[in-house]
């Protein structure tokens, strides 16, 4: 990994252009030093030392120009800005917290939005707030209606060490859907677009204005971080906004007061709300025990 403060001198316009002042300019003193000697009458033996020492001085100076220009001439400027972080898996939940901050949009794409709903989306709500400031936010789960995805988000969970039945993936997914829209309507500086997709997907994305942090669905195995304004970042934002124009959409009565906290998944609230996967009271017990239930694996 390259140091913080190289990078940053790496990739200004600034300091690149201060680079090649100063020891392009620190090469044509040695040069000229170097012409100077050459023709002086000094004894033999100190000229031979002093051209040695400069000549040696002149070559790794420029040998630092060549590479250097070589490295912006062959490196786009998008590249050169581009971080690509491992974190550890005990980084994931501080990393995820910290990746709304800031933000002006935010997309998320994966299988049921559990920390989402219960971490993230209470701190956009706040940063919201707090900032007076809009964010657009785009959520991608799971569609529980689609044959096969039920049990498979079931076989994921057992493969986990947690308990899941037929019923686990729509609970999770009407829960997280409830929680949002409720979230929204509650604040004016929030907007929400949530679209449903055909497959249960394997990675975790979270994708704010400022980077990308994707991760798999367990406790022990590492992430990848990357900052925004460069190839990467597009390249997933746009899997995403690619996976939303797929999904079947969720819809709601913008006119429908919100729920109480704690109450949204209310029939009379859940009716308000069109696309939802099938309900039932199996299902909307299930959920009212996860809304309840324990933390996630990625808090603490």
């Amino acid at each position: 990994m390259i140091d913080p403060s190289v990078r940053a001198v790496l990739r200004s316009k600034y300091s690149i252009r201060r680079f090649f002042a100063i020891f392009g300019a620190l090469l044509l003193i040695l040069l000229l030093l170097l012409w100077l000697i050459t023709t002086s009458s000094m004894p033999a033996s100190l000229r031979d030392a002093s051209t040695n020492f400069l000549g040696n001085f002149a070559a790794t100076v420029a040998i630092f120009l060549c590479t250097y220009a070589f490295y912006i001439f062959v490196t786009s400027p998008e590249l050169r800005n581009a971080e690509v972080i491992p974190l550890r898996n005990v980084e994931i939940g501080d990393e995820i917290i910290d990746l709304p901050q800031g933000a002006s949009d935010y997309w998320f794409w994966g299988r049921t939005g559990s920390y989402f709903r219960t971490a993230v989306l209470p701190r956009l709500d706040s940063l919201a707030r707090a900032e007076r400031k809009r964010i657009k936010l785009r959520i991608i789960v799971p569609d529980p209606d689609r044959e096969g995805s039920a049990e498979l988000y079931k076989s994921f969970k057992k493969g986990l060490g947690e308990d899941a039945d037929n019923n686990t993936l729509a609970a999770n997914v009407i829960l997280t859907i409830a929680t949002s829209v409720a979230t929204v309507l509650r604040n004016p500086y929030l907007s929400i677009e949530i679209g449903l997709c055909a497959s249960v997907p394997v990675l975790r994305f979270d994708i704010s204005t400022s980077g990308v942090l994707i991760t798999r669905d367990a406790k022990d195995l590492p992430a990848i971080l990357t900052n925004s304004g460069n190839p990467f970042f597009e390249m997933f934002k746009d899997a995403l906004e690619n996976e939303l124009s797929q999904s079947r959409k969720i819809r709601w009565d913008d006119s429908v007061g919100p729920p109480l906290e704690g109450q949204e998944l209310d029939p009379e609230f859940l009716d308000s709300i069109s696309g939802l996967p099938r309900v039932n009271q199996e299902i909307l017990k299930a959920a009212s025990a996860i809304q309840a239930g324990a933390s996630h694996r990625y808090a603490g």
